[in-house]
């Protein structure tokens, strides 16, 4: 009766070598890379000061399914006889991640302008907040297309910019 179970020992423990060396051999999934990050133009209008804007962004994945990114960017508005400046870092949330979709978000900004209590000294930098909604279109080839509308919110400057913009990113890889 010993000579059975030293068998059925044995075949249990080959069964679960020979298992354990075929999984240790199993193909590892590969991971998903990395989204790449996105270098764009942007070209608007600015409803609140009824002028033209003319911007660059920068869009950088924080999660690797791409739900998350930072924008930095920098707009200028061209005003009668007067160019302000506004540089933003904003975070967004995208809907449906690296497909892009549609994505809001808020951050703090920069704008360098006239003080609305001198408006014939220089000009000084007032820290903004901006909060952002848009929609991303990608699925062309290293081009995203974006639409999107920003609210900056300068309680100092007693002007509140909103600014309607269409823009076009390339993927940096």
């Amino acid at each position: 009766m010993r000579a059975p179970a030293a068998v059925v020992a044995c075949a249990a423990l080959a069964v679960a070598l020979r298992t354990g060396g075929a999984a240790a051999q199993a193909p590892i999934e590969p991971q998903e890379s990395w989204p790449a990050p996105e270098i764009g133009v942007r070209f608007g209008y600015d409803n609140s000061q009824k002028e033209e804007v003319l911007g660059a962004l920068l869009r950088i994945p924080v999660l690797r399914n791409g739900h998350v990114e930072l924008m930095p960017g920098g707009d200028v508005t061209f005003l009668r006889g007067l160019e302000e400046y506004q540089l933003n870092i904003e975070a967004v949330y995208l809907q449906a991640g690296r497909d892009g979709g549609f994505y809001g978000g808020g951050g703090i900004g920069w704008r360098n302008t006239l003080p609305p209590s001198d408006l014939e000294g220089d000009k000084q930098t007032f820290t903004t907040y901006s909060i952002v909604a848009g929609l991303k279109l990608t699925g062309v080839g290293p081009l995203s297309f974006l639409f999107e509308f920003r609210r900056i919110f300068a309680s100092d400057l007693g002007v509140d910019p909103q600014l309607l913009a269409l823009g076009v990113a390339i993927r940096l890889w």
